[in-house]
């Protein structure tokens, strides 16, 4: 009886400590690709076309011109992306730098033209547009880009896409026109 006991105790002890945590469970769905892929979720799919680097960037809103500098370098992906069976919004994008640390969209760059945050993908129609993010040019080795539905999706899809864009030299100035960069 006591042996049944302990069998017992040792079992629900070993269960309790390889469970996941819920937050594990419930986490987001992720997929992982290439830059030179499209990367496909079961709900929505990218293609990064281009990822360019600049410490100024400039563009035209509302007939005004914008021109917008930082300390450290802007990083702009242009991007075409395809819902699959319902319209959604892609509001979510991440890029995870060279340290791990994450950076959300830059909203000093919010207004700039075909940003992709403020559409939305529809099924069967592909949507292009860039993603602009601010961060310290040492963090801009071994970028990835991470998008979903919401930050901290839960039992959503989620992509992640590598960046290969080690090694080249920021421009001093980018030109982000109506079709993108």
């Amino acid at each position: 009886m006591i042996l049944t006991i302990v069998t017992a105790a040792a079992l629900l002890a070993a269960l309790q400590a390889t469970t996941p945590h819920y937050a594990m469970l419930t986490g987001p769905i992720r997929t992982t690709g290439q830059q030179t892929e499209t990367v496909l979720s079961t709900t929505f799919s990218v293609k990064v076309h281009r990822v360019l680097k600049a410490r100024t960037i400039a563009y035209t809103r509302f007939g005004r011109a914008v021109e917008l500098q930082s300390s450290g370098v802007w990083v702009v992906a242009s991007a075409e992306l395809r819902a699959f069976q319902e319209t959604m919004p892609v509001r979510a994008a991440t890029l995870i730098g060279a340290s791990g640390r994450s950076y959300r969209q830059s909203r000093r760059a919010g207004e700039a033209p075909g940003i992709i945050s403020a559409k939305v993908v529809q099924p069967g129609l592909p949507t292009t547009g860039i993603f602009v993010f601010e961060l310290p040019e040492d963090e801009t080795r071994s970028m990835k880009l991470l998008l979903s539905e919401q930050y901290g999706p839960q039992l959503k899809d989620e992509i992640g896409v590598l960046l290969e864009q080690d090694g080249i030299a920021p421009r001093n100035r980018l030109e982000i026109g109506k079709d993108g960069v």
